[in-house]
């Protein structure tokens, strides 16, 4: 990755890389077709408000240090990306949706977005997302249930 690029990144993930803390993991893909990818995200029942980078945040860029009663591994490159699926149903299967106050959020991921690193096992997807990527493809599934075609 060349330096330019790293002045994308938030502010929380360009120190990490500059003082050699944060290395992307191997087969991390930074030139690469877009990819439609699932999203969870908060809402209430009838919030339908359009999906913006607040939908997109890192748990570093939350300053999550715990999840269900877990510790996250602040150390690992992944608590800096956001974390997608390739596969509708594994988003579901995996965080067991649908849930109050959660939808998904349906789009592509692109390389001027930022890096992807994905599971071909599990279809996981971890984006780190440059500073201003523009999310407006993602849209919300509004219908319970709602399938690609």
């Amino acid at each position: 990755m060349n330096s330019s690029n790293y002045s994308k990144f938030p502010a929380i993930l360009k120190d990490k890389i500059k003082r050699g803390e944060i290395e992307f993991p191997l087969h991390t893909k930074f030139f690469y077709e877009p990819i439609r990818a699932y999203r969870m995200v908060e809402r209430e029942s009838e919030d339908f408000t359009k999906v913006s980078r607040k939908d997109f945040k890192s748990y570093a860029e939350l300053r999550k240090k715990k999840i269900r009663g877990k510790n996250i591994d602040t150390t690992k490159p992944e608590y800096y990306g956001v974390s997608l699926y390739r596969k509708q149903e594994m988003l579901e299967n995996i965080l067991k949706l649908p849930k109050p106050n959660k939808k998904i959020a349906r789009g592509f991921i692109y390389q001027e977005g930022g890096p992807q690193l994905t599971n071909e096992v599990t279809e996981h997807i971890t984006w780190w997302l440059y500073e201003d990527v523009d999310l407006k493809e993602f849209e919300l599934l509004i219908e319970e249930g709602e399938k690609d075609e």
